[in-house]
Order: C-alpha cells, then sequence, then structure tokens
C-alpha cells in the first residue's frame, strides 16, 4: 500500500493522458482516457487500485475541457491542483525532455509535485482549487452570462454602425452614437 498518490492530467478535447506518482515523484502508472463516463470510471478504478486516502490531482486545463473530471475529483475529496501553464513551460525551458508529448507533460507534473515549495521555480505552479459553494457558482455562471450579454451588445452595436454609415453616413454624424434615441 502507498501512502500518498499523486496525478498528473493533461486535458485534451478528446483525451486525457494520465500520470500517476508516489509522494516522491516515481511514477507508477501511465494511461490515456477518453473524455465521457466510461474513460472517467477507468481514471477513478485506477487510482482506487493504490487503496490510499491522500490523493491529489494535477490538471492542465485547456479551454474547459477538464470538467466534469475536475469536479468529480472534488467530490471524491481529493486535493485538486490547476497547473499554471506558463510557469509548467519555463520548468519545462529550464529542465528540457526529449520532445514534446502529452506523457512527458504528465511526468513534469509529477515532479512538480515532489517539489511543491521547495524550489523557487517549483511555487506557485501548482494552485490547489477549492469546492465552491452553490452561491459562489450562481455568481460565476451571472457575471459570465453578464460578460456574455455586454459582448453580444458590442458586437450589435459595431454591426449597426457600419450599416447605417453605409445607408446613410450623415445620419452618424448627427445623432454622435449608435444607441442614440
Amino acid at each position: 500500500m502507498i501512502n500518498t498518490v499523486r496525478v498528473a492530467v493533461d486535458v485534451g478535447s478528446r483525451f486525457h493522458q494520465v500520470a500517476i506518482g508516489d509522494g516522491s515523484g516515481r511514477l507508477l502508472d501511465e494511461f490515456q482516457i477518453g473524455h465521457g463516463s466510461t474513460g472517467f470510471e477507468q481514471f477513478f478504478a485506477r487510482i482506487d487500485q493504490y487503496a490510499t486516502t491522500d490523493v491529489r490531482v494535477a490538471m492542465e486545463g485547456y479551454n474547459g475541457w477538464a470538467r466534469p473530471l475536475d469536479q468529480q475529483v472534488l467530490a471524491r475529496g481529493w486535493r485538486l491542483y490547476n497547473v499554471n501553464n506558463l510557469k509548467l513551460a519555463r520548468y519545462k525551458e529550464i529542465f528540457p525532455a526529449p520532445a514534446k508529448s502529452d506523457a512527458i507533460d504528465t511526468r513534469r507534473m509529477l515532479e512538480l509535485f515532489a517539489f511543491d515549495g521547495q524550489r523557487p521555480l517549483g511555487r506557485d505552479v501548482l494552485q490547489e482549487v477549492t469546492s465552491s459553494t452553490a452561491t459562489q457558482r450562481e455568481l460565476k455562471y451571472l457575471t459570465r452570462r453578464r460578460r456574455q450579454h455586454v459582448a453580444d451588445r458590442a458586437t450589435r452595436l459595431t454591426r449597426l454602425r457600419v450599416d447605417l454609415s453605409a445607408v446613410c453616413p450623415d445620419l452618424l454624424a448627427l445623432t454622435k452614437a449608435v444607441e442614440n434615441l
């Protein structure tokens, strides 16, 4: 039985590369899962083999494809870390690997677990994600929707301004603003 398990996930749109290591960063297992319920079941089953309570998962997010796996990790009570992509890239520049691949990226993430907080370069590369409350989730949703509505409005006003200039160039000069009633 291993006391601690560290999991690194390189998130993709269809497949996720996974590496499992012990607390010292030694690689125990590597595999790929699909982005779907079958792949997620395989992910949890492979980690559950180690029968430990201290599981920490680091994910490199890609355009939101980490969802819903990230929420399922938090629901299990495991600690979840977001990988700062810029700092991971700097780390890989300093300690280069033979080539660029998802498997190499996950191994690098496991290394970062091993000296998180020890080396100056390793600090803040892994940022812990905490579970949010229902109020926080609702506020996040409303804030994103508002931002989307503001962007949509700006796009419509730009199109209207272009159309008005094409049809009646002097009208826009008189009113000074497209949204002017």
